[in-house]
């Protein structure tokens, strides 16, 4: 044997001995996002304990019993979820102070990879064939912080949010909790984009938080793959440890009295929950998900 053959068999022995001590791995151990970048996440009602799907947080629920998942091969992922509202009933507050059943639900989900400063989240939603938009209820959104609902605005340092609303007759907007709100929520895009009963829409929604500091946030929302609303020059935050935490599944008439309730008994489903640090889409692989 050469020399420079046992010197290349040395080699090769003593690499083979480093990897056995030291469990060498044939592929690259898998990174965590970096701070601030989304991981993918999706729910699609699989398991039954579909909470356990959400990482939700303790704080914020209601109204969960009025939530229930049901199958159907014709809907979006094949399971939605079917979510109860009651005659005269609106916000829990309202419904309290009328003696009737809350309606709705709501929860706040946690992002996966942690908080970031730009996301985007779909869903599909249908409204009963029958519903009756009456003046405005809330749809899922994205949130950060605390205060983000209920009249609790924020000062740019504990809370945002960026829920969906439904406005009388269907028409839709992005409704958002910021600095600047004055009171409660701030309307954005009303009446760009309109819902229909009885059939499943596709509605996705871009937040980017802006720089603290300066006015470069982001909103963005798609229905049914179609761009219908775009603003910018936003402000959301004045701090850099405030940033998007997860969805915030909040569904209800109203609104905060009697006004805003509806006349009858009645649903909104949904289907096909996913987040991701880009465009979604509507599209759909067969099970169930982006």
């Amino acid at each position: 044997m050469s020399q420079a053959l046992r010197g290349v068999l040395g080699r090769l022995a003593l690499c083979a001995a480093v990897c056995l001590g030291s469990a060498c791995l044939s592929t690259p151990e898998a990174k965590a996002p970096a701070a601030g970048t989304a991981a993918p996440w999706s729910s699609a009602f699989e398991r039954v304990n579909w909470i356990s799907e959400w990482d939700a947080k303790e704080k914020g629920r209601f109204g969960l019993d009025n939530a229930v998942v049901e199958s159907d091969p014709e809907s979006p992922g094949g399971r939605f979820l079917r979510v109860r509202y009651y005659k005269g009933g609106a916000s829990p507050s309202a419904s309290r102070k009328a003696g009737v059943k809350e309606g709705g639900a709501q929860l706040l989900g946690q992002s996966p990879g942690g908080p970031a400063e730009r996301l985007f989240l779909r869903y599909f939603v249908r409204f009963a064939p029958d519903f009756d938009f009456v003046k405005g209820g809330k749809l899922p959104g994205l949130y950060g912080g605390t205060r983000i609902s209920g009249g609790n605005v924020p000062d740019g340092t504990d809370g945002f949010s960026t829920r969906f609303m439904w406005r009388t007759g269907g028409a839709g907007e992005v409704y958002a909790y910021m600095p600047s709100s004055q009171r409660f929520g701030t309307s954005l895009g009303r009446g760009n984009f309109q819902f229909s009963p009885g059939k499943w829409h596709c509605v996705e929604q871009e937040l980017k938080l802006n720089t603290p500091g300066q006015l470069d946030g982001e909103v963005r929302a798609w229905l049914d793959s179609a761009p219908v609303f775009e603003q910018g020059q936003l402000l959301f935050r004045s701090v850099a440890d405030l940033r998007i935490e997860g969805v915030f599944f909040s569904t209800f008439f109203g609104g905060g009295d009697p006004s805003w309730a509806p006349p009858r008994d009645t649903h909104a489903d949904f289907a096909a929950f996913a987040t991701a640090s880009q465009r979604i889409g509507c599209e759909l692989q067969r099970n169930g998900e982006t």
